[in-house]
């Protein structure tokens, strides 16, 4: 099989290139996209870092068929693949609203971007065509030669996803989602890559409804087994799963092998904080976080800003008075655009994500420091109850239809609902809006792979350990 080539771009530097490449005279212009690389498992994504614009001065012709310009004016950006160890892309338009390539740009294309493997000779460098409503590329090889970007991605308050060529007929047990959302989210689901990270509690309700909603794969993320206080909160779960600790992603494997409907399921039942789980989600269209810790949170919203990946996280909590009276019951839905985060969002903060690393690494030493008094009454942040978990469940995935088809109404709308809270025992929801950026992570938007990967030196030891 192929190795796929795909294109995200976050919504700002989408529109910046729409911006500049129709000014309004409806003339072909041309621009470049500096990209980072993520390498996942079969899929080559080229993230797009910055848009940046020819100047004026450099047009030598501009019709509404054709467009020259001086390549001279390119020296510096080249420099620039040299230096950052960046991919390029070429990017032009056609006012006559069909995003093809022509003859004409085949030629040019052949000529210009090998000449970009001279600066950065890893590559891929690629070619991309903009209409108004419509976007394809492709990336060019050292010799010339062309393979096809497979999927351009946009990711803002909306999800877009230009396919190459992909049509999937209908299959009948989609026909009443088709009714009420319409084929163009169908078409969006059907083709999905979703790391959903945790498969207990909220994360087996999230997987089933993704299958049931036809999503195309689903990447299952989560180390532990069955085990019998999981069978009140987990589907299908026996108690002879948890006699023989069959592992959580294994369950959902088999539950969707009964259904006979067409979801994939990639097995991953590792830690989160693996280096090759990290590369799979990597890999991925969007994050579903179903975790019960702050620190998983965090390492999600890391993954997000590294990689251009949206993430809807799901979570749920009772709070109990000191004599076991309920205080609240809630349930909250975050969509996290890259570069975001629950740190500002002021959800939790640097003591909490400290504590809960505390826990994880020296158990004991925790206890010892909640022995002390540092915690406060009961707080269970890890409710085992089915109800509940459902409510955020079915909250997460229709966050996920909404960000698709939009339903919510205009993009002002999507803006105001970056946080849903709700709370169950009032029966009372609240939708918050957010668009500020993580000061600790704005710095890591979009720049993939790197070493230590995440920027974490812990995970670059885990790699090492492994080869």
């Amino acid at each position: 099989m192929d190795r796929e080539y795909t294109i995200t771009f976050r919504y700002e530097e989408f529109n910046q290139l729409k911006q500049h490449l129709f000014p309004g005279d409806k003339k072909e212009a041309v621009a470049f996209a500096l990209c980072s690389i993520a390498q996942g498992v079969d899929k080559t994504r080229l993230l797009v870092r910055e848009i940046i614009s020819l100047p004026k001065s450099a047009y030598i012709k501009r019709t509404p068929q054709e467009v020259l310009w001086e390549t001279s004016t390119l020296i510096p950006v080249l420099g620039r693949l040299e230096k950052e160890n960046i991919c390029l892309i070429k990017c032009h338009s056609h006012p006559d609203g069909i995003a093809e390539f022509s003859a004409v740009d085949d030629k040019s294309d052949k000529s210009l971007l090998p000449s970009f493997y001279e600066w950065n000779p890893v590559g891929p460098h690629a070619s991309l065509v903009m209409c108004e409503d419509n976007v394809s590329a492709r990336i060019v090889l050292d010799d010339g030669s062309f393979k096809p970007v497979n999927c351009i991605q946009i990711i803002g308050e909306r999800l877009s996803w230009y396919r190459n060529g992909v049509t999937k007929k209908v299959e009948p047990e989609q026909q009443r989602l088709v009714q009420a959302f319409g084929e163009g989210t169908y078409s969006a689901l059907s083709n999905l890559r979703v790391a959903v990270i945790g498969a207990s509690g909220i994360g087996s309700l999230v997987n089933e409804s993704l299958m049931r909603t036809g999503v195309g794969e689903i990447v299952t993320v989560d180390p532990d087994h069955v085990d019998f206080v999981n069978l009140n909160r987990i589907l299908y779960s026996t108690k002879k799963d948890a006699q023989n600790k069959v592992n959580k992603t294994s369950l959902l494997r088999m539950s969707v092998a009964t259904t006979g409907l067409d979801t994939k399921i990639t097995e991953l039942p590792y830690d989160l904080k693996t280096p090759d789980v990290i590369k799979h989600i990597a890999g991925c269209d969007l994050i579903m976080g179903c975790v019960d810790n702050r620190e998983a949170r965090q390492i999600l919203c890391r993954i997000a800003a590294f990689y251009l990946l949206p993430y809807i996280d799901a979570g749920v909590a009772i709070r109990a008075e000191s004599k076991g009276e309920i205080e609240s019951i809630s349930a909250a839905i975050h969509y996290i655009q890259p570069g975001q985060s629950f740190l500002s969002r002021r959800i939790f903060d640097i003591e909490a994500l400290r504590s809960d690393a505390m826990q994880r690494a020296n158990p004991d030493h925790f206890k010892e420091q909640l022995n002390l008094g540092y915690v406060s009454g009961v707080d269970v942040e890890r409710p085992a109850v089915m109800p509940l978990n459902m409510i955020a469940a079915g909250y997460s995935v229709m966050e996920l239809l909404a960000r698709i088809h939009g339903y919510r109404g205009d993009i002002e709308d999507e803006k105001c609902a970056a946080e849903t809270l709700i709370s169950v025992d009032i029966g009372y929801i609240k939708q918050r809006p957010d668009t500020a950026l993580c000061t600790s992570l704005a710095r890591y938007i979009g720049l993939g792979d790197v070493v230590p990967l995440l920027g974490m030196p812990v995970l670059s030891m885990q790699e090492e350990d492994a080869a």
